[in-house]
């Protein structure tokens, strides 16, 4: 019976003292059935998940509150073994060492501990006993047992609580304060498991905004506040991240740096206003004219550098420059107006380079923009095709 009989773990709820105080006067002072009946009233109230069982393994009496848990159904002298089942709901259970003497046989005839009242006696001898819910297997019961009058003639008390699953029984039976003892800890643990909840929440929340608030100032640490382009800083942090992949036979790159031709006219003419307008129009059209995967960004002043990732040929390059600088000298209006700009491009290729380095890629493409503007502006040069420079 060894499999049978309960054990105190490290950790399992044990009745409050009150409660153990009361099981052990009602086992021992009601020495007829007509005196316990008697004391039901009392015995619900001070403990409130009690259970009666007879020798017959019949249910006699049980607390107000179980009786909740069970549903409110009428269970009054039905089989203790339809309802509960001993052990918790892992558990191996032995066939009842009772058997012989017991008048009931179970399915497959054995007969089960808690099938009769004598097996339950031998819990009660042990005292500590765990009980699952047949209608909630997943719930389940512990507490203490005792023999009810001399030699256990008038059946088993056994006290029950939750244990660990006193939260989801709660939620589960929709149990209130008034579903316990007033001796009972079971509310004030659960009122502290809920307010741990609420701290962790709220630490989870703090954190979330904390790494948000991280997370915005990378963001800006890495943007041009003016055009919300990418800057300087993060332009070199994505080519050195392309360099050390193309080193590596990644994907090789195209870089094409922009400078607005005309815009030192635009600005001292018209205003620091229509100077920033002419770069947020600049920078929406190199944004609505790159690819998935590009990367734009304004490295300072009215200079720009689109970082084209994959493998594209001259010719699509050429393209692709060629719509950014029909875009560029299109009528601009600011406060009625006109901005007139171009732009002057620089192409580079980490094809053309063994291996790609940042600081001569990026003087590279200075000096074949530089040479765009010399040839009379508004147009692209690829650095490759310049006379008298070797890649």
């Amino acid at each position: 019976m060894n499999e049978l009989q309960p054990h105190t773990c490290e950790g399992d709820a044990v009745p409050s003292t009150s409660a153990k105080a009361a099981s052990d006067a009602v086992a021992k002072l009601f020495g007829s059935e007509h005196e316990f009946r008697l004391s039901l009233p009392m015995l619900g109230a001070l403990l409130p998940m009690f259970l009666w069982v007879d020798l017959q393994g019949k249910i006699r009496a049980m607390g107000p509150t179980l009786h909740k848990v069970l549903g409110g159904q009428a269970l009054l002298d039905q089989p203790f073994s339809r309802h509960f089942r001993v052990g918790r709901r892992q558990d191996r259970i032995e066939p009842c060492a009772e058997a012989e003497g017991c008048d009931r046989t179970a399915v497959g005839g054995k007969t089960r501990v808690g099938d009769c009242g004598a097996s339950l006696l031998t819990i009660a001898n042990e005292r500590m006993v765990h009980l699952t819910l047949i209608s909630q297997p997943a719930i389940g019961l512990r507490g203490e047992a005792f023999a009810l009058g001399p030699a256990g003639k008038h059946g088993t008390l056994i006290n029950l609580s939750f244990g660990f699953d006193l939260q989801e029984a709660v939620a589960t039976f929709a149990l209130t304060e008034r579903d316990f003892s007033p001796a009972d800890l079971a509310m004030e643990l659960l009122y502290l498991q809920e307010a741990k909840s609420l701290v962790m929440q709220e630490l989870r929340a703090l954190t979330e905004r904390l790494d948000a608030a991280r997370k915005q100032a990378e963001t800006q640490a890495l943007t041009d506040p003016l055009t919300r382009l990418a800057n300087r800083r993060a332009m070199e942090g994505a080519l050195a991240q392309a360099i050390a992949g193309a080193a590596q036979g990644g994907a090789p790159f195209t870089l094409i740096q922009i400078d607005l031709d005309y815009f030192k006219s635009v600005n001292d003419t018209l205003g620091h206003a229509a100077g920033d307008y002419v770069l947020l129009a600049a920078a929406r059209i190199l944004h609505e004219e790159m690819r998935a995967g590009d990367l734009a960004g304004r490295m300072g002043g009215d200079e720009f550098l689109l970082l084209l990732r994959g493998v594209m040929t001259p010719e699509q390059v050429k393209h692709l420059a060629a719509r950014i600088i029909d875009r560029l000298q299109e009528p601009k209006w600011h406060e009625g107006r006109e901005c007139l700009i171009s732009g002057s491009l620089g192409v580079v290729m980490s094809l053309d380079y063994s291996p790609p380095e940042m600081e001569r890629m990026l003087v590279d493409a200075d000096t074949a923009t530089y040479a765009a503007k010399e040839a009379g502006r508004g147009c692209c040069l690829m650095y490759r095709e310049l006379d008298g420079v070797e890649t």
